[in-house]
């Protein structure tokens, strides 16, 4: 929970960083979703513009922003489907349902032009155990020349399974399961490569709001997977011997903000995990932690070392 000189800095940035956000020109009469959709892209395009790509917190400052600017637009919204939730949850849902929208617009923003694609779904063809660990193996329908091969994707396994517990942070979680990753689509110019990786779901760790955000997110972002809930998309970026977490980083700075996220970490309002930016070393024995949080926040670090994980390896070439 974020102490109140926390929250007094937290402040003292939005207001400074805000002002950076400015008018995209004259917007067409619209409302509701719609005019979200306008703002959070104009916005997005405007930040390019600027050169501040690196500002890691963008999309949570951005986020508040539209909370802040479309507060009756969202309530709306949410209305068909919140009849039963409490005040509290209530803005909770808002919060989760613009930050997913926005990180993951964010995140295509970075899609490298006129890129070569290469989709792995993952066919299990081996399991090796080794000291205590399994390690899965999937079939690559054909050899490629991807530069910065990521082979390791390791997914805490509650994620997968389902089940309810506490996280290494004593974080309680109770989830359905299902959200194992369905496909991971390579996508490169040169040597910029993103991964872009497909879970069938995300479980919010609060089930009572889990059901109506699944049914609203996949309205919102038409033609994902629906097989177990609504389909998360996340994004990672390789290039110039950087791993780029582009809004989906679970590693945040000690800085007012918040500190390492876990896995359960939005099991309250104030606990809600923000999408953070940032960027790790490359090297081809790269290991990614997919689901340190809920919501797929990752990281070359576990965050939860405590829970059980599932490792998976994708040979490219």
């Amino acid at each position: 929970m974020m102490s109140l000189k926390g929250t007094k800095l937290l402040a003292g940035v939005l207001v400074f960083v805000f002002s950076g956000f400015v008018s995209a020109g004259p917007q067409a009469d619209v409302s509701g979703w719609t005019a979200v959709d306008m703002f959070v892209r104009s916005q997005i395009d405007l930040n390019k513009a600027r050169g501040f790509t690196e500002n890691p917190y963008f999309v949570d400052e951005l986020t508040h922003l539209v909370l802040r600017k479309f507060g009756k637009e969202l309530d709306a919204e949410i209305a068909p489907y919140a009849e039963n939730l409490t005040p509290e949850q209530r803005e909770q849902l808002k919060y989760l349902l613009v930050s997913d929208y926005v990180s993951h617009l964010h995140q295509k923003s970075f899609y490298p032009k006129n890129a070569k694609t290469l989709v792995v779904k993952p066919i299990k063809v081996a399991s090796v155990g080794d000291k205590g660990r399994v390690y899965d193996y999937y079939y690559a329908p054909m050899s490629s020349s991807i530069p910065y091969p990521i082979h390791w994707w390791v997914q805490v396994k509650v994620d997968i399974n389902g089940g309810s517990g506490r996280d290494c942070d004593g974080n309680t979680y109770d989830v359905d399961g299902n959200n194992n990753i369905s496909k991971i689509v390579a996508k490169w110019s040169g040597n910029d490569v993103l991964y872009e990786i497909h879970f069938y779901d995300e479980d919010v760790p609060s089930r009572s709001l889990d059901k109506i955000y699944d049914r609203i997110r996949c309205i919102r972002h038409w033609g994902r997977d629906r097989t177990y809930g609504c389909e998360d998309i996340e994004s990672i970026e390789v290039t110039n011997g950087y791993v780029y977490f582009h809004s989906d980083w679970s590693h945040a700075p000690h800085d007012g903000h918040v500190s390492d996220l876990t896995y359960a970490c939005c099991s309250s309002v104030r606990d809600r995990p923000p999408h953070v930016s940032g960027k790790r070393p490359y090297s081809s024995h790269i290991v990614i932690y997919v689901s340190n949080v809920w919501n797929h926040l990752m990281d070359t670090l576990d965050t939860n070392p405590c829970m059980t994980k599932n490792w998976g390896y994708t040979a490219w070439n």
